[in-house]
């Protein structure tokens, strides 16, 4: 799909919010699955300045699979490598986005309606309390795949009304992206101090046989039940 071309006076500024979220990490196999379950959709950049053209699905498949092959060799995939798809939209909606013009024709792409968005995800786990806290970002942040999120209410960049969404084409596509995460992943049985805590955070289940080898696992003695 084309992106018109427009300015943040014509548009307004969309604003969402009662995010929800799933925190999962899967292999590329698992998530390719998910491309294939989701059909026909579009992947935006919503940080910096492009050309204003979709991302290909192979190439976000590639990128993020060369994530997960770091992780099995033991390595944490660089910062530069997950800024180039840090934050993206996934719609289905041709007018839910646009972009806007900068110097040297170049855009940055904006949201005029609900997208699910998808970001690299990073969770902390606090010895102190025994939390696991998704997307949180700091030393000790442990890579965890991607946040899926989408909200419940969003206020129309226009006329300034609230919306709750019921139904619409990008609704029924992070709707799908539920049940994937369902029925490809599990809430992550992690092993602290000798005991198993089931996390909300999920993995997926091609990913038990080599999440051992996480680096940031290893490095803060947090390991995964393998059942």
């Amino acid at each position: 799909m084309t992106l018109r071309t427009s300015t943040p006076e014509i548009e307004g500024i969309y604003q969402g919010s009662k995010y929800l979220k799933h925190h999962v990490l899967c292999d590329v196999s698992e998530l390719n699955c998910l491309f294939s379950v989701l059909q026909s959709f579009e992947i935006y950049p919503l940080t910096g300045i492009n050309d204003g053209l979709p991302i290909e699905k192979e190439r976000f498949l590639q990128e993020y699979g060369t994530w997960i092959e770091e992780l099995k060799q033991g390595r944490v995939p660089t910062d530069s490598s997950l800024r180039k798809v840090l934050a993206c939209a996934f719609s289905a909606e041709s007018d839910a986005l646009w972009k806007q013009l900068v110097p040297k024709e170049r855009y940055l792409i904006k949201m005029a309606k609900p997208c699910v968005q998808v970001q690299a995800h990073f969770f902390t786990y606090s010895p102190i309390d025994g939390v696991f806290r998704p997307m949180t970002m700091g030393q000790a942040s442990i890579f965890w795949g991607l946040q899926f999120s989408f909200p419940q209410i969003y206020q129309d960049p226009k006329s300034m009304e609230f919306f709750e969404i019921d139904e619409s084409p990008n609704a029924e596509l992070f709707q799908k992206i539920k049940q994937w995460t369902r029925d490809m992943t599990r809430a992550t049985p992690f092993v602290v101090e000798g005991k198993r805590v089931n996390v909300p955070i999920r993995l997926g289940k091609n990913c038990f046989s080599w999440i051992h080898n996480h680096p940031q696992l290893i490095e803060q003695k947090i390991g995964v039940y393998a059942c």
